[in-house]
């Protein structure tokens, strides 16, 4: 037998041609590698089409992300695969959100990550005493201690009625599913708290701008440095470590709610004469040296300057706002949610919202917007429903390159339903929150829901 000798370069051979396929009329047959590649991109792409295909014909499959066994829940939000919940007592829980099929379903949904039991207190004022903004904040069905939640990694932040803002970690190594974890959760450790003259009404982490911004009912909105040290393992029960307030803006009215465009670099606000208000949260450089690229926050930038102010609902307060591709929607006391295209341009950058769509449906007091996945907005109302919407078109061109006209100018306003509500909740629904694959709320009383669109509900490969 003749010996097969390796080509090499180096002795001038040629390397072999790629092996062709007799059938193919010459063509290269592809490797195993690229035929993997194609048939696991092909793949991807149905299992996106099938989730997409759900979403719009609301294909999900409900399950409990946590349980309290002796506390209703009034807020949620979730960074995966945790999520943060405050309830009406005042406590502050994080729980894993992750699935765990078989019998310990329920046992697991009961566990938490992280707890801080007590962190607000329920203090506010009686009800004759109470301002619009507290007022509309309350309503009939918006009773508990904590009044708003927010979570990015190990950091969690909570807002009460007390007027306080905590901010708090995610202790290192906590895992529910290890045997020596508490069923209480771990204690969620303090690294600072700030105090407000009345009830924070939002909470929004800005990492990048290393701080949190609030929304306060007296009309203030703040901007709190974020100290987080790991290596500090002080868990003093009565801890007093404090946040450094970095600015503070007024908006003229009660602040109901806040949302941070972290692309966009604007923070919005609304307020409770039915307002809306965008500031300038800050621009960063970009630095590029040996070691990577960082940011910072660019000195000549002007943190907290009003880039724009106008009247978001004129017959009702301005309930809940999210930030959106191209703008921002808010939602109404009356059940409207407005879709605003902001454009920023001009000396000072300054914004010149103008309405693009009214998505009606809800019957009472829109409370929370979610444009977590792109392609749909998800809102959660005192009606008890949450409400799955396709996103609106909030870009500055139309599709032939035409720049799109001034609604108060005289511009087309559409109008937009709702694909689907998702019924069942209670008129206490505080807080929806939603990504590309799966939409969490409360308004269950004591119990997290997750609606999840990433696997057939019905396990027959039909919608």
């Amino acid at each position: 037998p003749v010996p097969i000798r390796a080509s090499s370069r180096d002795d001038g051979a040629s390397p072999e041609p790629p092996a062709r396929d007799e059938n193919s009329g010459g063509r290269e047959t592809p490797s195993l590698e690229s035929e993997f590649a194609r048939v696991l991109r092909e793949q991807t792409e149905r299992a996106t089409r099938a989730m997409e295909t759900r979403w719009t014909q609301g294909g999900l499959r409900p399950r409990v992300v946590h349980e309290s066994t002796s506390d209703w829940i009034r807020r949620v939000a979730f960074d995966w695969p945790n999520a943060v919940m405050g309830t009406a007592a005042g406590s502050v829980l994080v729980c894993n959100c992750e699935e765990l099929g078989g019998l310990e379903y329920r046992q697991r949904a009961r566990r938490l990550l992280a707890r801080r039991k007590d962190a607000h207190s329920r203090d506010w004022r009686a009800v004759e005493d109470r301002g619009l903004g507290e007022r509309s904040l309350l309503g009939l069905y918006d009773a508990g201690a904590v009044t708003a939640v927010a979570i990015a990694g190990k950091l969690v932040a909570s807002g009460g009625r007390d007027g306080k803002l905590c901010a708090w970690r995610i202790p290192p190594g906590a895992d529910v599913d290890d045997p020596a974890h508490p069923r209480d959760g771990e204690t969620l450790r303090r690294v600072g708290a700030a105090e407000h003259p009345d009830v924070v009404t939002g909470a929004e982490f800005d990492v990048p701008g290393g701080c949190v911004w609030t929304s306060c009912l007296d009309g203030k909105i703040r901007r709190w440095g974020l100290r987080d040290d790991e290596d500090d393992e002080d868990d003093d029960e009565d801890d007093t470590k404090t946040l450094e307030l970095l600015g503070e803006w007024s908006t003229g009215q009660a602040a109901l709610c806040l949302s941070l465009d972290p692309n966009a670099r604007i923070l919005y606000a609304g307020t409770a004469d039915g307002g809306a208000v965008a500031l300038d949260a800050g621009s960063f450089l970009v630095a590029n040296d040996d070691a990577g690229s960082s940011s910072s926050l660019n000195p000549t930038t002007t943190i907290g300057a009003t880039l724009g102010a106008w009247t978001a609902h004129e017959d009702g307060v301005t309930r809940s706002v999210s930030h959106a591709r191209g703008g921002c929607l808010t939602g109404s006391s009356t059940g409207a949610v407005y879709a605003w295209r902001v454009e920023r341009a001009g000396e000072g950058r300054k914004v010149a919202p103008s309405l693009a769509v009214k998505m009606i449906g809800h019957a009472a007091a829109v409370v929370s917007i979610s444009t977590g996945n792109p392609r749909h907005v998800v809102s959660g109302a005192h009606d008890g429903t949450v409400r799955v919407w396709n996103a609106p078109d909030l870009s500055a061109a139309d599709e032939d390159g035409e720049e799109r006209g001034d609604a108060a100018g005289g511009g087309d306003v559409k109008k937009s339903e709702c694909l689907y509500a998702v019924t069942g909740h209670t008129v206490w629904l505080g807080s929806v929150q939603a990504d590309e694959t799966r939409i969490l709320c409360d308004g269950a009383n004591n119990i997290a829901m997750c609606y999840d669109f990433s696997d057939d509900p019905d396990d027959n490969g039909d919608i």
